[in-house]
């Protein structure tokens, strides 16, 4: 009987720290440096803390990956705040349960090299298609390694690795990145 009301708290307290981290999360808009002064990552965030973090960390571009939609309010607010405060949008709609095309990787590695910086890259929660693209940004624009990459889709940022989601962790091992697509078709180079 002991051990069985140990293992209910030691469940029951997990499950809080649990809610607990995911309703902070929440509340700051899963917000984070992917390279400092450089990226960042978000949840959709509301007109105010769209603001905020604009004026906070300079932010010249967005990247939204749940795509365009002119039905939502949230993307007429940022659409409005981004031509207020001149800011470049782009639209990229992408999935967290099926892998992205080829077509949307060559949009988005476009945007890597394009976009004023400071970007804000976001999606709904900024925990699956965001982590896949911060997890691209850092091998593509940073250089980083795939396995220290990989990193940006873990737990810390809201991504659970199992279920329909995985498939962003399935596609980011299976992912050659632009440098090494070009040291196959070069290897003397």
């Amino acid at each position: 009987m002991r051990t069985r009301n140990r293992i209910k708290i030691a469940i029951l307290v997990i499950l809080t720290l649990g809610a607990a981290y995911y309703f902070y999360l929440k509340e700051q808009g899963n917000f984070h440096a992917i390279t400092t002064g450089e990226a960042y990552r978000s949840a959709l965030l509301d007109k105010d803390e769209l603001e905020r973090y604009i004026a906070k960390y300079n932010i010249k571009s967005i990247l939204n990956l749940r795509g365009e939609n002119m039905a939502g309010q949230w993307y007429l607010d940022e659409v409005r705040i981004s031509a207020e405060h001149n800011i470049k949008h782009y639209d990229i709609s992408i999935s967290a349960r099926s892998p992205i095309s080829d077509y949307n990787v060559q949009r988005i590695l476009k945007v890597f090299k394009e976009a004023p910086r400071p970007i804000l890259i976001h999606c709904q929660y900024g925990a699956d298609r965001s982590g896949l693209v911060a997890a691209m940004w850092k091998v593509v624009v940073d250089k980083e390694p795939k396995a220290v990459a990989s990193k940006q889709l873990s737990l810390l940022y809201g991504h659970i690795p199992i279920g329909p989601t995985a498939i962003m962790d399935r596609f980011f091992r299976e992912w050659v990145p632009p440098q090494e697509q070009n040291e196959k078709k070069h290897p003397n180079n």
